[in-house]
Order: C-alpha cells, then sequence, then structure tokens
C-alpha cells in the first residue's frame, strides 16, 4: 500500500513538473529527463494533449513534444499512439490554413513511425484514425505518405499492396496528388520484388498524370514513370503511347520537367538497344548451336564412313585371302589336266593296234584330217595357256599373295609344262561350245583360278 502511493505522488510530481515547463519556454533538456525517468506514458500524454496555445510557435514546440516521447520511449509508448494520431491529425484540421503546422505534423508522425511501430498490429492502429480523416485534407495524405516512408522494411513489405492500392483510391480527391504520389514512389522503391504488381496497377493512371495541370504532378508522375521503366522496363515497352508523351514533354516550359523527359527517354532508348543486343545474341546463339549440332551430324557422318572403310577392308582382306587360297590351288590344275592326257596318249599308244577294215580305214583317216590340219593351232593355244599360267604366277608374287612354297610349286608346275614336247602331246579338242582359241584359254583361266581359290579357301578354314 505504501508502494503504491509513493508511486502515485511521484506521479503527481513528474505531472506537477511537466504543467510548469509548458508554461515556459519549452526546453528539451528538461523534458527528455521527465519523459526518460517516467514511466507513466498515459500520463504524459494526456498532460500533452491537454496543453493548449493559440500561438503558432507554442503550438509548434508543443507538437514537437510528442516526437521528443516517442524517441525516449519508443516501443514502450506503442498503445498510446492511436491517442497521439488523433490528436495530431485533428491538430491539421484546425490549423489547417497553416501549412507549417501541417507539415510539422507530418514530420512528427513519421518520426513517431520510426521508433515506435515495430509490429502489424501497431501499425492497424495507428492507420485506423489516418484513414478517417484521409479525404479531408492534402496533409493526411502527407502523413500517409510519411507512415510508409519511416516504417520499417519487413513491415512495409507485409502491407505494401495495401498501402499502394489505398494511395490509389485516393487520386481521384482533388487535393493531395503530389503527397499521395510522393507515398507511392516511395513503396516502389522499397519494395522492388513486387514492382510488377505496382506497374500494373499505377500504369492505367499515369498517362492522365502526365497530363495533369500542376508541373509539380507531372514530376511525380514522371518520378514513378522513370522508376518504372528501369525495373519493369518489359512491362513500360509494350505501352509505346508513353514514348510520345515524352517527346512532347521534353519540350516543357518548367525544366524539371523537361530533364525527366529527356532522362526517361535514353532510358528507354537504351532499354530498346538492350533488347536488340539480346535479340542478336539469341539469334548468333541459335546460330552456334545448329553449326554445332550440323558438325556433330559431319563427324559421325564421318566416324560411319570410317567404319565402314574398316568393314571394307577387312572384307577385302578376306576376299583377298580366299582368292589366294582358290588360285593356289588352281595353279596345279593344268599340270594334272596335261598329265591325264599324257597318260591317256601313253596308255593308247601302248596298246596294239587292231587290224582294221578298209571301211574303219576309211573312217579314221576322215577323222585324222583335221586334227592334223589344226595341229600347229592346238600347240599355240598350250603355249597361250602357260602363258597366261605364268602371267598369273607374276601377279600374285608381285602382290605378295603367294609365300615362298606356293611360289616354288607354281614354278615346278611351269617348268615342268616347258620341258615338255608339245608335238609329242596328244591332239586336244576343244569342245563344241568353244569357237575360237581365246574363248578357250579365258574358259582354262577362269577354271584355274577357282580351283585356286578354293584351295586357298580350306586352307584358310583349316
Amino acid at each position: 500500500m505504501e508502494a503504491f502511493q509513493l508511486k502515485l505522488q511521484r506521479m503527481k510530481n513528474y505531472k506537477q513538473q511537466l504543467l510548469s515547463l509548458l508554461q515556459k519556454p519549452i526546453a528539451n533538456p528538461q523534458f527528455r529527463q521527465i519523459f526518460l525517468e517516467c514511466d507513466q506514458y498515459q500520463m504524459i500524454v494526456q498532460v500533452l494533449i491537454d496543453a493548449k496555445s493559440d500561438k503558432i510557435g507554442v503550438v509548434k514546440e508543443q507538437l514537437k513534444l510528442f516526437g521528443l516521447l516517442a524517441e525516449c520511449a519508443n516501443e514502450n509508448l506503442s498503445p498510446q499512439l492511436p491517442i497521439i494520431f488523433n490528436h495530431l491529425l485533428k491538430r491539421i484540421k484546425d490549423f489547417e490554413s497553416m501549412s507549417c503546422v501541417c507539415t510539422q505534423v507530418a514530420e512528427i508522425i513519421g518520426k513517431i513511425v520510426k521508433h515506435c511501430c515495430f509490429d502489424g498490429d501497431v501499425l492497424n492502429s495507428i492507420l485506423k484514425p489516418l484513414m478517417n480523416h484521409l479525404n479531408q485534407n492534402a496533409q493526411h495524405s502527407l502523413c500517409l505518405t510519411r507512415v510508409v516512408q519511416f516504417l520499417s522494411l519487413e513491415i512495409l513489405e507485409q502491407n505494401a499492396l495495401f498501402l499502394f492500392r489505398k494511395f490509389i483510391s485516393l487520386l481521384n480527391q482533388q487535393n493531395g496528388k503530389v503527397e499521395i504520389l510522393e507515398g507511392m514512389a516511395a513503396i516502389i522503391l522499397s519494395v522492388e520484388e513486387q514492382s510488377d504488381i505496382f506497374a500494373d496497377e499505377i500504369i492505367p493512371h499515369l498517362s492522365f498524370l502526365l497530363q495533369n495541370q500542376l508541373w509539380q504532378v507531372k514530376k511525380m508522375a514522371l518520378d514513378i514513370l522513370y522508376s518504372l521503366v528501369v525495373l519493369q522496363k518489359d512491362k513500360i515497352q509494350e505501352h509505346s503511347y508513353f514514348k510520345e508523351l515524352m517527346y512532347e514533354l521534353k519540350s516543357n516550359k518548367i525544366k524539371q520537367v523537361r530533364d525527366s523527359a529527356n532522362l526517361i527517354l535514353d532510358v528507354l532508348q537504351q532499354n530498346n538497344n538492350n533488347q536488340q543486343q539480346s535479340q542478336q545474341q539469341i539469334s548468333q546463339q541459335q546460330q552456334l548451336s545448329q553449326q554445332q549440332q550440323q558438325q556433330q551430324q559431319q563427324q559421325q557422318q564421318q566416324q560411319q564412313q570410317q567404319q565402314q572403310q574398316q568393314q571394307d577392308k577387312q572384307v577385302t582382306s578376306v576376299e583377298r585371302q580366299n582368292n589366294y587360297g582358290y588360285q593356289i590351288k588352281s595353279s596345279s590344275q593344268p599340270q594334272l589336266h596335261i598329265s591325264t592326257s599324257h597318260k591317256q596318249q601313253q596308255s593308247n599308244s601302248a596298246l596294239p593296234q587292231q587290224p582294221q577294215t578298209p571301211s574303219q580305214q576309211q573312217i579314221n583317216r576322215l577323222s585324222q584330217t583335221p586334227v592334223q590340219t589344226n595341229k600347229i593351232s592346238t600347240d599355240e593355244k598350250l603355249q597361250l595357256a602357260i602363258d597366261a599360267i605364268q602371267l598369273l604366277s607374276g601377279i600374285l608374287k608381285s602382290k605378295g599373295l603367294c609365300d615362298s612354297t606356293e611360289s616354288q610349286q607354281i614354278d615346278s608346275i611351269l617348268s615342268k609344262l616347258n620341258e615338255r614336247d608339245s608335238y609329242k602331246q596328244p591332239t586336244m579338242k576343244f569342245p563344241s561350245q568353244f569357237t575360237d582359241t581365246e574363248t578357250f584359254i579365258s574358259k582354262e583361266a577362269a577354271e584355274i583360278l577357282r580351283e585356286f581359290k578354293e584351295k586357298q579357301k580350306s586352307e584358310y578354314l583349316r
């Protein structure tokens, strides 16, 4: 009980000190000491609200005390913010004709938000009275702008779209457009990641704002447009009429408007150049990609051709080996053929001649007559066969298709053929299907190669 009475007494003493100080020229150090020592913020706020004066200078000093209190109390002053805001907004209405007081109220509200508003609930508590006064005076819009400018980034990001749309709704009022646009610009620059949403909200209104009669409104609208040109160049590039408006505003009589319009045109031109370069780079990348694909296809084709050539070489090598075997076998065939004929001749000559009748003798003479007339032609054919074998033997040796043993066999066959007396050979009758010597030799040579290949193939498989 005694502690409570002591606390109550101390609170009365602080209140008396405040009332006494308010009667004198305001000295911030003395008020700061009281605000730091006393934690009875409800009493302090009530004393400051009750202190009234008709003098503009005194009113301005008294309003500053709310900012000083917020600086000393910080978030501890949050429960009292709705009361403080109601009082400050009321003072704007009381001194509506005095811009100095209204401007100072907006600055004090910004200071209070900076030191005391760190929660979404606190923001809602101060926005509620502010929204009730927004349509009454342009300075109320300035107060909302100061709230946005001094609000912590975390809280602003959570409420940016709500606040931005609130500013959009205020554009229909006659006064306060400059302050409203200033708040919208602050939101766009503070929350850049949501600039695409802000662009969709504000673009339909920018063309009218850029044609407003007040140059200050044009200037703020140009500032917003510049921010969107930098942050959302693709969206602005889709609206060509902005570029036409910039060409009109670049000759405006107000220097600030001209400078902003020229700056936006420069950025638009730069964006256009960057877009063209980007398209060229994309085109070059596509061409490069196509070239790489073509090179890969060519490399694949070359690899396939090389593989095909290697396969062809392997097949050719096998064929050559087969041909080599066939030729070895066929090289021995003429010897066998000729030897057989010679044995037949010897066996025939060894048989005793049987007595013939006159008619048989006549038939024999008739059958031997063409043989005797063709005897020289048959010997030439035999020599051509020998020459053909020698030619084939030379080709095989020059290409390395015969080893030493096979070469010796071919040479042995040729030497035996050359040693034989062709005139003692029996007459070689050509079958009826061979009409001339060339056809016979070609057939015999083909038969030699065939038998040679069969021999080589059998040896290769073995």
